[in-house]
C-alpha cells in the first residue's frame, strides 16, 4: 500500500511540467468546491449521502448532476431529470472524438471513457503528442475524480454552510479550461470553429433552459466536418489528376 502512495506522486511529477501542475492542482481545487456546492444543493432537496456520491461517481460530470438535481429541487419528475443530464452531457461526444486520438485501445478505454468530460480533455490538449496527452489525460483523472466524489459528499454533510457561487466558482471554470486550450487556437481552423461554437453558445442561452446553451454549440461540428470532408475530397481529386497527366 505504502508503495502506491510513492508511486502516484511520483508519476505525476514525472510526467507533468511544474506550469502544469499547477494548473492541474487549480482545477482540483476548484472541482472540489464545486463539488461541495453540489453536495449541498442535493442534501437540501432531500437526497441522502449515499444517492448524492453515486450520482457523481457515476455521472462524474458535474454539470448532469447538477441538472438532475435542479430538476428534483423544482418539483420535476425523475424522468425529465435524467433526461436533461443526459441532454447536457451530449457535449461528451465532442470531447470524446477528441480523447480518441492518443486513448489506448482495450480496457484502457473503456476506464478512460468514463472520465472524459471538460476538464481531463482540457488538461490533455494542453501538451503535444499522443503519450503525453494520454498522460496528462490520466493525471486529470486521478485527481478529478476524488476531488468531485469527495467534494459531493463533504458538501452533502456541511449541509448549506458553503455557498460556491459566492466565491464565484462559475467563473473559474471556464477561464481555467480557456487557458488550457489556448494554444489550440493559433489553428486557423480550430479558431474557427471555437469561435462559431461560442457565439452559438451565446445565442442560445437565453432562449434555452440552464446548461443547454454549450449543447447547442456542438452544432458548429456539422459544418466544420463538411468543410474538412470537402477539402480532402478536392485534394484527392487534384492528386488524382495529376496522377493522370502524368
Amino acid at each position: 500500500m505504502r508503495s502506491i502512495y510513492r508511486t502516484v506522486p511520483r508519476y505525476f511529477s514525472d510526467t507533468v511540467a511544474p506550469t502544469q501542475r499547477r494548473n492541474a492542482m487549480a482545477i482540483f481545487l476548484t472541482l472540489g468546491a464545486v463539488g461541495l456546492s453540489y453536495g449541498a444543493l442535493s442534501q437540501s432537496s432531500g437526497f441522502a449521502i449515499w444517492q448524492t456520491v453515486l450520482l457523481a461517481a457515476l455521472a462524474t460530470s458535474g454539470a448532469a448532476e447538477l441538472t438532475f438535481v435542479g430538476v428534483i429541487a423544482a418539483g420535476g419528475a425523475p424522468i425529465f431529470a435524467v433526461l436533461g443530464g443526459l441532454l447536457v452531457n451530449s457535449r461528451n461526444f465532442a470531447f470524446g472524438l477528441s480523447a480518441g486520438e492518443y486513448v489506448p485501445r482495450g480496457w484502457r478505454r473503456l476506464l478512460a471513457s468514463h472520465m472524459v468530460n471538460d476538464e481531463t480533455v482540457a488538461f490533455a490538449r494542453s501538451v503535444r503528442g499522443r503519450t503525453a496527452r494520454w498522460q496528462h489525460f490520466v493525471v486529470m483523472a486521478v485527481l478529478l475524480f476524488p476531488a468531485w466524489v469527495g467534494g459531493a459528499a463533504l458538501g452533502q454533510l456541511l449541509g448549506s454552510v458553503v455557498d460556491a457561487d459566492a466565491l464565484g466558482l462559475d467563473a473559474a471554470f471556464p477561464i481555467i479550461l480557456f487557458c488550457l486550450v489556448v494554444q489550440d487556437l493559433k489553428n486557423p481552423l480550430v479558431a474557427i470553429i471555437a469561435g462559431g461554437g461560442a457565439i452559438l453558445a451565446i445565442a442560445a442561452t437565453p432562449v434555452l433552459p440552464l446548461g443547454l446553451g454549450a449543447v447547442a454549440s456542438l452544432a458548429i461540428l456539422i459544418p466544420a466536418a463538411g468543410f474538412i470532408w470537402a477539402k480532402g475530397h478536392i485534394r484527392q481529386s487534384h492528386t488524382s489528376a495529376e496522377g493522370g497527366e502524368v
